[in-house]
């Protein structure tokens, strides 16, 4: 059973296309000339089937009776069918790849529309391809890789996030383990940022004026707005946080830094926060600094070894050391 997608310009006056294939730009004037239907049921060259039937004298492992016959609905139903199910007549927003836009988005908008006589999304989403080291992913190729893949190579999901967002959803992107490992530094030397926040001697110079973390909260609102303008909005996380490094330590910023970190968290997925030290672990870092002062050496790369085994890096400045999670 085919639906007739001739018969699109029938449906009611709030349907969201006024033609068929608009959203997706095609031409269906263009396909029908000198086209011949040659599938029996069908009308138009862009029918599309709502329901198969079994072909006969063979059992499908997932098949229906119903009152046209034994069979089961074509792929674009199941998803017109969950929609509704689930969500109701209308949704705000849906999403998929560029490749649904031709064929199966326009056949849900259509047949959900044709039964509800109502705009069935206010919204589509389509995001581009992810390639692969510059090609397409292919098991032949060997260049499918599991996120299980990601964790085994010693990268964090939150990298992995991080390099997903550094791209616009509508833009193509590509896959290398050497743009994961950049996407990693990114995110450690973030959370070497935020980690300043347990640190109050850091010895910052620039005003706090100059820090302003509900601008910064609105910034990114502003471009996740601009149609999830994800760029810009690691952007201006990079400047915030370069900022907050350079600033005055104060426990009115430092409260403000961590309300913006969970904001951050809320809005990506990603968690910037880090947690403090513990206390045996500052006595550690006040040792080695006694022990600098005293010109022991020795003493000193010792307590570094051992904080580094308990996975505390430390970073030498004019104010004495700053520590980040190895």
């Amino acid at each position: 059973m085919y639906f007739d997608t001739g018969a699109f310009n029938v449906f009611a006056a709030s349907k969201s296309l006024q033609t068929y294939g608009e959203m997706a730009r095609i031409d269906i004037d263009g396909l029908d000339a000198g086209a011949r239907v040659s599938v029996a049921g069908k009308r138009n060259i862009t029918d599309f089937a709502v329901w198969k039937f079994s072909p006969s004298g063979v059992q499908r492992d997932m098949e229906w009776d119903s009152p046209w016959g034994i069979g089961f609905p074509g792929w674009h139903l199941e998803c017109s069918v969950i929609a509704r199910e689930t969500l109701g007549d209308q949704i705000d927003i849906h999403t998929g790849g560029i490749d649904h836009v031709p064929v199966h988005h326009i056949n849900e908008i259509a047949q959900t529309e044709a039964v509800t006589g109502k705009q069935f999304s206010q919204f589509w989403m389509h995001n581009n391809h992810l390639k692969v080291d510059g090609g397409k992913m292919a098991k032949s190729k060997g260049n499918v890789y599991t996120l299980q893949d990601v964790l085994s190579r010693g990268f964090s999901l939150d990298a992995f996030k991080l390099f997903a967002l550094g791209k616009h959803y509508r833009t193509e992107g590509n896959f290398t383990w050497e743009n994961l490992e950049a996407a990693q530094n990114r995110l450690n030397h973030w959370r070497e940022h935020t980690a300043l926040v347990h640190q109050p001697n850091r010895g910052g110079t620039n005003p706090v004026s100059t820090l302003d973390f509900d601008a910064a909260a609105s910034d990114m609102l502003i471009a996740l707005q601009k149609d999830l303008d994800t760029p810009s909005v690691l952007t201006s996380i990079d400047e915030t946080l370069q900022r907050y490094s350079t600033s005055e330590p104060t426990a009115e910023s430092d409260q403000s830094m961590i309300h913006w970190l969970g904001f951050v968290g809320d809005a990506l997925g990603i968690s910037l926060a880090v947690a403090d030290i513990t206390s045996n672990q500052k006595d550690m870092i006040a040792d080695r600094q006694a022990a600098r002062a005293a010109n022991d050496w020795g003493k000193s790369d010792e307590l570094r070894s051992q904080l580094a085994k308990e996975g505390v890096g430390l970073r030498d400045t004019p104010c004495g050391a700053l520590w980040y999670w190895l």
